[in-house]
């Protein structure tokens, strides 16, 4: 990644969203490693741990702050799932954008109880945005479902070949982060070190892919190639 990159990255909300997240989820992965080592209170190892989880609990709660409106547009999608001919396609298709938009709203709700511009009701602010996120849960599983489905009709063609290594790619990134959010939502928990090694590798997969892209090279001819005949 060149400076360049980096600055058109950081244009973008999408892009300084991912970078927010990578830092987030590599405190998660310090606060997680430093928990095996069981640091005694005052020490070095115990104030790294205190500084990384508050970073962590910092970003988390930033980045709630961007997603506000990113449901529009899944749910002006929605319509368009209707038109997939498979029907088996077109309900994958439904649950996962379903499942994405119901996590998005969620979240809003949960952050309003935190602000405590709506009442806590039976789920304080934290128990709805464990909600949400065992429903971007659902999600994530259903979008694993349908890139390892197009892994399977691509088959094994050599010219399918990059197609089958994006779609592999991205089912790797959703099985990972439904490792991630069942953690979050104590759907399923399993340990911050876990979670914070793939928070890093989805988020990584997501900054390169809001990277600028490449020029395609130009092509040199040789100096020994013939030119083409006077006419």
């Amino acid at each position: 990644m060149t400076l360049s990159d980096f600055n058109v990255l950081c244009t973008k909300a999408e892009g300084r969203d991912k970078i927010a997240r990578f830092f987030q989820y590599l405190a998660r992965a310090i606060v997680g490693f430093l928990a095996y080592s069981q640091p005694k209170a005052g020490s070095l190892l115990a104030g790294l741990e205190t500084r990384a989880r508050t970073v962590m609990v910092q970003l988390a709660g930033a980045r709630r702050t961007f997603r506000w409106c990113k449901e529009f547009p899944v749910i002006q999608n929605l319509p368009k799932c209707l038109d997939i001919k498979n029907p088996v396609d077109r309900l994958l298709e439904m649950l996962q954008k379903g499942f994405l938009a119901a996590f998005l709203i969620t979240d809003h709700i949960g952050l309003l109880k935190q602000w405590k511009i709506l009442s806590g009701g039976k789920r304080s602010g934290t128990g709805t945005i464990q909600l949400g996120l065992k429903l971007f849960c659902y999600s994530n599983a259903f979008a694993a479902v349908i890139q390892a489905k197009k892994i399977a009709e691509l088959g094994t063609k050599d010219d399918k070949a990059t197609e089958r290594r994006k779609c592999l790619e991205t089912a790797v990134k959703h099985l990972l982060l439904v490792v991630q959010t069942a953690h979050l939502s104590l759907l399923y928990q399993t340990h911050d070190a876990i979670v914070g090694v793939a928070g890093v590798l989805t988020s990584s997969i997501d900054v390169i892919g809001q990277l600028p892209p490449k020029p395609a090279p130009a092509k040199v001819q040789h100096p020994d190639a013939k030119a083409p005949a006077a006419k």
